[in-house]
């Protein structure tokens, strides 16, 4: 591992592995990472361990600088050996690395998490501080295709709407988050890892199918697989339809979203009867961004539907309530969503 430093000191298969991520980078998304920083997401395993190695074996031809982001979650015995075991790795490439230990049982119990809701919320957190800290320009997750399968089974179990039940972002630039390997089956990283000699480590929570995201990989996706084996290409074309469905409805959005005014609470407010000029399909893709935006709260489809169905019969006077504490208030001439009273 000590030699990887570019694409001509591994194997072709891998080399175009490699390059078929800078494509999906730089052709599919759009990216130009010339002069930015990267901080990878590095847990050891092996998506993780991959990442690490795909951005260090392409620094050169993306021109970006990349270092590592560790957090130990305090869950298992092993961690503490996790933990020095990716310090080793990054050490080993010559990559900065940094790494925290966070009790994440405690944090769950201390707020009633769940333990999949607090992990993902402390890991999120440490990230975003780190890649302040170290003054990172974008923030790189190790998801893949697979993942990106599991991701819009669970969408659909909880009834997501379109263009988002087609699964999560590559690129979110509000967040500074970035996926490279969206596109990528986890078979296909796997042989990359292996083939490079690669070592990494198991976590073997991620079999425990207690958790919502295990039963989806070990139980329901296989069964998709079964019923048809192209599905994961399946997953990917219906995404990349998605991103095409989403970058439309996003230019048409923002022009709404503009024409509302904003107080300094940061209550909107439209008009009413241009608003009732746009079609349904419109409306409602406002009101799920706007309330959104309000902050915390599930927005769930048929909590939608009934402010649709309230806003076309003119009703004022009516107050609809959102989890959250948010609100939006009907008028004849007005609508208006209020966040959460402070």
């Amino acid at each position: 591992m000590n030699n990887l430093s570019h694409l001509q000191d591994i194997p072709p298969k891998a080399a175009r592995f490699c390059l078929s991520v800078q494509e999906f980078l730089e052709g599919e998304l759009g990216l130009s990472l010339r002069g930015t920083h990267i901080l990878t997401a590095f847990s050891g395993g092996v998506d993780s361990t991959t990442l690490l190695l795909l951005f260090k074996l392409l620094s050169s031809r993306l021109g970006c600088t990349v270092s590592a982001a560790h957090l130990d979650h305090a869950l298992r015995e092993e961690s503490a050996a996790e933990a020095e075991h990716a310090a080793k790795i990054c050490a080993r490439l010559g990559i900065s690395f940094f790494s925290t230990r966070i009790d994440v049982g405690a944090f769950a119990s201390e707020r009633g998490m769940g333990l999949e809701e607090a992990a993902r919320t402390v890991r999120y957190a440490f990230l975003e501080e780190q890649r302040q800290r170290c003054n990172a320009d974008y923030i790189a997750l190790g998801h893949n295709l697979n993942d990106l399968a599991e991701d819009s089974l669970m969408r659909l179990s909880r009834g997501t709407g379109w263009p988002q039940l087609a699964g999560m972002q590559a690129f979110n630039p509000e967040r500074a988050l970035l996926r490279p390997m969206l596109m990528c089956s986890r078979e296909d990283i796997e042989a990359f890892a292996t083939g490079l000699d690669v070592k990494w480590v198991e976590d073997p929570s991620n079999a425990d199918t207690r958790y919502t995201r295990n039963r989806m990989r070990h139980e329901l996706l296989p069964l998709f697989m079964r019923e048809n084996p192209g599905f994961l290409n399946t997953v990917a074309t219906r995404w990349r339809l998605a991103q095409k469905d989403a970058t439309f409805w996003d230019a048409q959005l923002a022009k709404l979203i503009a024409s509302a005014e904003q107080d300094t609470e940061g209550a909107y407010t439209l008009s009413a009867p241009k608003l009732r000029m746009q079609h349904t399909a419109m409306r409602l893709r406002l009101f799920k961004i706007l309330l959104e935006r309000l902050g915390p709260g599930q927005v769930r489809a048929d909590s939608l539907f009934r402010l649709e169905e309230t806003f076309q019969r003119g009703e004022g006077g009516k107050t609809l309530q959102f989890p959250g504490d948010k609100r939006v208030v009907l008028s004849s001439r007005s609508i208006t969503f209020l966040p959460k009273k402070k």
